[in-house]
C-alpha cells in the first residue's frame, strides 16, 4: 500500500489559516518599555539641545562633560548628559570660564558642592550692590536731566564717558548715579574733567581695596566670616557686609579726608593753593 504525499497548502489556505489564529497568541511587539531612558547619538543630542556636536566633544575633552556610553562603535548619551548640558549653558551665562566650571561639576559630582547651595551662593554674589543701572535716553530726556548748562557741558560728559552717544537721538548713561555726581560737582564749580580723573583715582585704589577684601573673606569663609561654614552662613554674612560695608568706606573714606586736609592746613599748603589760585585770577 502506497501512502499518499500530503498535499502543500496553497497561499490563499495560508492566509485564512494565519488569519483564523488568536490574536492573543501572537508574539509581543518589540517596543522598548517606557521606562528606559532615552539614547541619543551625538547629532541627536545636539538636535535635540541646540548645541553644536563640535561643542559637545569639545566640552568632553575639556572634562566638563562625562564620556558616552559605548555600544560597540556607536557613543551613546542620556538624559544626565542633556542636564549638564544645561547646566554648563547657565555656568556660562553667569561669567564662568571653562576651568572654573570644570572645578565646579567635578565638586558637585564628588558631593562637595550642593548645586541649589552653590547657585544660591553665586546669586548673593553676583547681584547689584547698588541700584545704578546702565540707561538709554533719548535727547529731549537727556536734556531734561542735565538742565541748563554751559555750552559745551555735553561733549565734556561725552569726552569723559559718563555720557555715551548710540544714534543721534539715543544716549547710553553707564552710570546713573555717577552722572549726577558730575553734576553736583560742576554746580560746585568742580569741572567734568576734575571730576572724571578724581573718579578714576577712587576706582584704582577702591578696586585693589575690593580685591584684597574679597580675597581675604574667601579665605576666612567659615573660620571668622560667617556664623559657620554653611552656604547659608556664607551667604548671610555677605547679605549683611552689603549695607555695613558701604557705611563702612563712607566713614572711613571720611575721615581719611578729614586728616588729610587738615594736614594741608598745618603744613601751610592750603596757603599755597590760594597763593595759585590769586595768580590765575591776575592772568585770567
Amino acid at each position: 500500500m502506497t501512502l499518499s504525499k500530503r498535499a502543500k497548502p496553497s497561499r490563499a489556505e495560508r492566509r485564512d489559516t494565519d488569519a483564523s489564529k488568536d490574536p492573543t497568541d501572537q508574539a509581543p511587539a518589540s517596543d522598548e518599555p517606557s521606562d528606559v531612558p532615552p539614547a541619543y547619538t551625538i547629532d541627536d543630542l545636539a538636535a535635540n539641545t541646540g548645541i553644536p556636536s563640535r561643542t559637545i566633544r569639545f566640552y568632553q575633552s575639556s572634562g566638563v562633560l562625562p564620556p558616552p556610553d559605548k555600544r560597540g562603535r556607536i557613543a551613546y548619551y542620556g538624559p544626565r548628559h542633556v542636564e549638564r548640558l544645561e547646566l554648563i549653558g547657565k555656568m556660562q551665562d553667569r561669567g564662568l570660564r571653562m576651568r572654573a566650571i570644570k572645578d565646579l561639576v567635578e565638586q558637585i559630582d564628588s558631593g562637595e558642592v550642593a548645586l541649589n547651595e552653590w547657585l544660591g551662593l553665586e546669586d548673593q554674589l553676583s547681584s547689584a550692590w547698588v541700584d545704578d543701572a546702565p540707561k538709554v535716553l533719548s535727547r529731549a530726556q537727556l536734556d531734561e536731566l542735565l538742565g541748563a548748562r554751559r555750552p559745551g557741558f555735553l561733549a565734556d560728559l561725552v569726552r569723559s564717558r559718563l555720557v555715551q552717544a548710540q544714534t543721534e537721538d539715543a544716549y547710553l548713561v553707564p552710570s546713573p548715579g555717577l552722572l549726577q555726581v558730575a553734576l553736583q560737582l560742576e554746580d560746585a564749580g568742580v569741572t567734568v574733567e576734575v571730576a572724571t580723573r578724581a573718579s578714576e583715582i577712587l576706582q584704582k585704589h577702591l578696586g585693589k581695596a575690593a580685591r584684597e577684601l574679597a580675597g581675604f573673606f574667601a579665605e576666612r569663609a567659615g573660620d571668622g566670616f560667617g556664623k559657620d561654614a554653611s552656604v547659608a552662613g556664607i551667604s548671610d554674612a555677605y547679605q549683611r557686609l552689603r549695607t555695613v560695608g558701604l557705611e563702612s568706606v563712607r566713614l572711613i573714606f571720611a575721615r581719611e579726608m578729614e586728616a588729610v586736609l587738615r594736614r594741608m592746613v598745618e603744613s601751610g599748603e592750603a596757603a599755597r593753593i590760594e597763593k595759585k589760585r590769586r595768580r590765575r585770577s591776575k592772568r585770567s
